[in-house]
């Protein structure tokens, strides 16, 4: 964001004088935002990415976001506009404005795997009984055209290359016919009727701070939606336990989930819940986890051929790998997290 933007979305708010304005590089590139220090504090300035800049369903995640606030959920508190508001418009762009909150991040420890848990748990059991409108969107379970999507990827990546695009072809055979599997057992179990809330829809390690081990904000709610409460709690268990390296080494991952933060993190959730999982929904788990491996990897690939910096065809080879550690283990992690 440029210098003059941020003066004119700064007028709308009564913020003092501001020392110091920086330029804050974490999150999507494609919401850029500063951190500007005033007398009155530290605040975060964003401006809403494409696609996520719908004025009515920001104003109706701030006011869920607020009523987090009110029950005692730790988020990042949403600043309020002169007249009241809770965004800035300018052009066609949308702002949001945050109090910046001090915290460290995820450090892949049983302590912050449980506490992440307990506020998701908490989270999930406010709007079970939400009265006002529900935030649209789906998650990764039943979206529609994935085992297209997969079979189409050999061609985006490596048209030219029929050797290369014979091996990438096999691996994307394989994510396919396990996709579908994961979905038919899914939807065997009870997904239609398990039961809803409000989920975050996003809930990874870069999303939540901790002071020492406990989270003291939930960040990012542009992904929140209602839907059955199992698909957040697979996804975030996905990524509270996975063994990430770095990316030019991908080929040496561990395949492996970290059982102990998992078991961790399934605790938290019965620590912070009045309506403990039911034993469908703890089944779905595993197989909701390799849903979401497929459908996380091949967007980016499709639209990009690379995952981040990784390139495709080695990411979808980590996935398959990964895939097939959940695979053969599903009894045992459903025992587990029973």
């Amino acid at each position: 964001m440029g210098g003059h933007e941020v003066q004119e979305v700064l007028a709308q708010y009564d913020l003092g004088r501001v020392v110091e304005a920086r330029v804050f590089p974490r999150g999507s590139s494609k919401s850029p935002k500063v951190r500007l220090r005033t007398l009155d504090g530290v605040f975060i300035l964003k401006r809403c990415a494409p696609g996520q800049d719908d004025p009515d369903r920001i104003a109706l995640r701030h006011r869920i976001v607020n009523a987090m606030q009110e029950h005692g959920c730790p988020i990042a508190a949403i600043v309020p506009t002169r007249d009241d508001g809770t965004y800035v418009r300018r052009g066609s762009r949308l702002y949001e404005l945050f109090r910046f909150v001090e915290g460290r991040r995820y450090r892949k420890n049983a302590r912050q795997a449980r506490s992440s848990g307990y506020e998701m748990a908490r989270m999930h059991d406010q709007f079970m009984q939400w009265d006002g409108p529900s935030p649209q969107g789906s998650g990764y379970h039943g979206l529609p055209g994935v085992e297209e999507a997969l079979l189409q990827l050999p061609d985006r990546l490596c048209p030219d290359d029929p050797h290369r695009r014979r091996g990438i072809d096999t691996i994307c055979r394989s994510l396919a016919a396990l996709f579908g599997e994961a979905h038919g057992h899914i939807e065997r179990l009870g997904y239609a009727s398990s039961p809803r809330t409000i989920v975050h829809g996003d809930w990874h390690p870069g999303n939540l701070l901790y002071d020492d081990d406990d989270v003291v904000a939930i960040l990012d709610f542009d992904s929140i939606r209602h839907e059955p409460r199992v698909l957040d709690v697979a996804n975030g268990m996905l990524q509270f336990t996975m063994q990430i390296g770095a990316p030019e080494d991908i080929g040496h991952w561990p395949e492996a989930l970290d059982l102990s933060l998992l078991e961790s993190m399934r605790l938290g959730y019965d620590d912070g819940t009045f309506e403990p999982l039911e034993p469908n929904e703890v089944a779905m788990l595993p197989w909701l986890m390799i849903e979401a491996l497929v459908v996380e990897s091949i967007a980016p690939i499709a639209a990009r051929g690379r995952f981040g910096s990784i390139p495709g065809d080695r990411f979808l080879r980590h996935i398959e790998r990964q895939i097939g550690w959940i695979r053969p283990r599903i009894d045992e992690l459903v025992s587990r997290l029973r």
